[in-house]
């Protein structure tokens, strides 16, 4: 199905199959075909990332459009992607099967802004992880939270509680300081305004044992001093509401910044977040505390929608976000 923003009405895409998209569960279809990787692109069209090893693009015109795209890696059902920067998505960890596999701690860039999609095997993690969440930050690194070593639903066995930090600039994962509770099926991780990430839920199977009905905050490595007290940060003191496609916004700020950053609003379900996406804005300054800033003209890059827009210092220290709507 495709919504259009034009008359907001559906429509059938008839030739759009899930074939193409399954994996080779030994499951069979009730568990080949769920939580797909899917981000939206240019030219109304939709790239598919996984979970299978095949990818796709999907052309939304007419009937719709399946195509292929080359192959990953191996099947990693459970495991997780998120567009780091723009038409760029790393994906990790996984498992071939929906459960009762071992998952894997491997983890791959694919880059489709090009005319093919170009992916590349980066580090593995440091675990190996099914069920997880992973949340692209503003500085472009990405924080994997949870999952198991061995996916079993509603269960807290071979959990891993210690995240993990990828960098792009390196390819590598770091480990960070352990959670206090165990993240796994039925768990959400989102970037929240103040640039920590909030970690929550798994479980919800009714009266079990590994119902986690809490959250808990992470706060990454960029807001803290070596000696874990904060960081000093930048300021936005002004940022309009609302920005057209191909506009210049200005933005004031308390102090001298590097750069800015649009980070989608999304919502995590299922080790799923196909919303979350990471926009390096360009940026020229007008004065010590004055940018003006440049919106992307093209909806396949920053999908219209709720977005928050950090300024980040030469560090990369984030400041609180300012709410933006684009489109």
């Amino acid at each position: 199905m495709r919504c259009s923003p034009k008359d907001n009405r559906w429509r059938s895409l008839p030739d759009v199959r899930p074939e193409p998209f399954l994996t080779a569960d030994p499951a069979g279809a009730f568990r080949a075909d769920n939580h797909a990787w899917l981000f939206a692109a240019s030219g109304g069209r939709v790239f598919h990332a996984g979970p299978s090893a095949r990818m796709h693009w999907i052309d939304t015109a007419g009937r719709g459009k399946v195509t292929a795209a080359g192959t990953r890696g191996e099947d990693a059902m459970n495991g997780n992607a998120v567009m780091y920067d723009v038409g760029k998505i790393l994906t990790l960890g996984g498992a071939p099967a929906y459960e009762n596999a071992d998952a894997t701690k491997a983890a791959y860039t694919v880059d489709i802004n090009g005319s093919t999609p170009a992916v590349r095997r980066v580090a593995d993690m440091a675990e190996a992880r099914a069920y997880v969440n992973s949340v692209v930050l503003p500085d472009g690194t990405v924080v994997v939270v949870g999952g198991q070593g061995r996916p079993v639903p509603f269960s807290d066995q071979t959990s891993v509680l210690e995240p993990e930090l990828w960098n792009p600039a390196t390819g590598r994962f770091t480990k960070l300081a352990p959670m206090a509770t165990p993240r796994n099926y039925h768990s959400v991780a989102n970037l929240l305004p103040d640039g920590t990430v909030f970690s929550g839920g798994g479980g919800m199977c009714g009266k079990c044992a590994t119902n986690h009905p809490d959250g808990q905050i992470f706060v990454p490595p960029y807001l803290l001093n070596p000696d874990g007290s904060r960081k000093p940060r930048p300021a936005i003191t002004s940022a309009p509401p609302t920005a057209a496609y191909g506009s210049a916004v200005t933005i004031g700020t308390d102090r001298a910044v590097e750069g800015f950053a649009l980070m989608r609003i999304s919502a995590a379900t299922h080790s799923v977040d196909n919303d979350q996406r990471r926009i390096p804005l360009s940026s020229t300054a007008v004065s010590a505390t004055s940018y003006r800033a440049a919106i992307p003209s093209d909806a396949g890059t920053a999908p219209p929608g709720n977005y928050l827009l950090f300024a980040l210092d030469q560090a990369g220290t984030p400041s609180v976000a300012a709410p933006v709507r684009i489109g």
